[in-house]
C-alpha cells in the first residue's frame, strides 16, 4: 500500500466512511471480430482422384519384404496406356461381335479345307486315269495337269503320275521340271508318251509295273482339242475328265458353242465323270469369268474357277510354295472333286 492510499484510509476512518470495495484487474479481452454469414453446412464430397488412398491415410510400419513386395506391384491400370481411354460398352460389344464373326468365318473356311484334303488322300482301289483336255488348242491343259498332279502327289500316300502326250512340244514337262529328264522338282512322277492311243495305253502299263496299288492316279495332258485322238480315249476309258475353258472373251463363247454340240454320250460324260475348269488368263477377264460361270451352272455343272496367279504366268517351273491362297485353295478343291469322282466311278 502506497503512502497516498494510507493516508486516504486514515482520512475514511476518521470521517467514519467505509473503504471502496478493491477491484480486481481482469485480464485484457481482444478486440470483438465481424461474424461472418453462416456457411453452407452441405459436405462437399472429395474428387475422386484428391481422395486419399487408405494406406495413404493410416501409415503402419511396414517389414522389409513387405515393402518389396508391394513396390513390385503394378499399378491398376498398367494394361491401359496413359493416352488410352476406357472403351465403352457398345465398343466392346461391337469388337466381341466382329471377333466372333472372324472366328466362325475362318473356322468354317478352315474345316471345308480339312474335308477337301480327307477326299483327296481317299484309298483308291486300282489305278484311274484322268483326262485333262480343252475346246481349244493351247487352253492352258498342260497347266492344269501341273497344278492337278503336284496337289494330289502332295496330299497322298501312293505315287501319282502325270503323262506329258506332246514330247515335242513338252509344255508339261517343262513346268514341272527344272531341265528336260531331271524328273519332276516336286512329288508327282512324270512320263512321257507319243500322241497315239497305242503308245498312250504302253506308257500307262510301265507306269504301274510296280503293282496296280504303287499308282493311285495318273493324269494325262491331252494337248489338242477335246475331238482328238487322245482326248476321245480319255474320255471313253478315263474315270474322270477335266475340261479346261479359258476365260478369254474371244476363246469362252467358241467353248460354250463346242460343248453345246457334243452328241449325248458326251454330255454325258462332262455330267457324270467331268470337273470344267475356269482358268482366268488375265485379272481383266474377270466379268468373262463370272459370264462362264453363270452359263455352265445353267447347264447343270459347276466349275471350278482358278484365278489368275502371277506365278503361274510366268514360272517355268511351277512352284506349289509360290502360289497365291486362293490359287492353292481352287486347285485343292478341283483335286477333290476328281478324286471323289473316280472312287465313284471305279467302285
Amino acid at each position: 500500500m502506497t503512502e497516498s492510499d494510507w493516508q486516504g484510509d486514515m482520512l475514511r476512518r476518521m470521517s467514519g466512511q467505509s473503504a471502496p470495495p478493491e477491484q480486481t484487474q481482469e485480464p485484457e479481452q481482444p478486440a470483438p471480430q465481424p461474424s461472418l454469414p453462416p456457411a453452407d453446412q452441405t459436405p462437399i464430397q472429395p474428387q475422386a482422384d484428391q481422395q486419399q488412398h487408405p494406406h495413404q491415410q493410416h501409415q503402419y510400419e511396414q517389414l522389409p519384404a513387405q515393402a518389396a513386395y508391394q513396390r513390385d506391384q503394378p499399378p491398376a491400370d498398367w494394361r491401359r496406356s496413359a493416352g488410352d481411354s476406357e472403351e465403352s460398352v457398345f465398343d466392346k460389344f461391337r469388337r466381341v461381335a466382329a471377333e466372333a464373326v472372324y472366328l466362325v468365318g475362318g473356322s468354317g473356311r478352315l474345316q471345308h479345307e480339312v474335308d477337301l484334303i480327307a477326299t483327296c488322300r481317299r484309298p483308291i482301289a486300282i489305278t484311274c486315269w484322268v483326262g485333262v483336255t480343252s475346246p481349244v488348242l493351247n487352253g492352258g491343259t498342260s497347266t492344269v495337269t501341273a497344278l492337278l498332279s503336284t496337289t494330289l502327289a502332295a496330299q497322298r500316300a501312293d505315287r501319282v503320275v502325270a503323262v506329258d502326250v506332246d514330247p515335242g512340244g513338252a509344255e508339261l514337262s517343262r513346268r514341272l521340271e527344272l531341265t528336260r529328264g531331271s524328273g519332276a522338282i516336286e512329288g508327282a512322277s512324270l512320263v512321257r508318251s507319243d500322241p497315239t492311243v497305242p503308245a498312250l495305253r504302253s506308257t500307262l502299263a510301265a507306269a504301274q509295273s510296280q503293282g496296280a496299288r504303287d499308282v493311285g492316279l495318273a493324269v494325262v495332258d491331252c494337248p489338242g482339242s477335246m475331238f482328238d485322238e487322245i482326248a476321245t480315249e480319255m474320255a471313253n476309258t478315263g474315270h474322270c475328265t477335266v475340261l479346261v475353258v479359258p476365260s478369254a472373251p474371244d476363246i469362252a463363247a467358241y467353248c460354250l458353242q463346242q460343248l453345246d454340240q457334243l452328241a449325248p454320250a458326251g454330255q454325258d460324260v462332262l455330267l457324270n465323270r467331268g470337273v470344267v475348269v475356269i482358268t482366268v488368263v488375265d485379272s481383266s477377264t474377270l466379268d468373262t469369268a463370272r459370264w462362264l460361270v453363270d452359263a455352265f451352272r445353267q447347264r447343270g455343272l459347276d466349275p471350278v474357277v482358278v484365278p489368275y496367279d502371277p506365278h503361274i504366268a510366268g514360272a517355268w517351273p511351277l512352284h506349289s510354295s509360290e502360289l497365291e491362297t486362293e490359287t492353292r485353295r481352287a486347285v485343292l478343291e478341283l483335286a477333290a472333286r476328281v478324286v471323289g469322282i473316280v472312287t465313284r466311278t471305279a467302285s
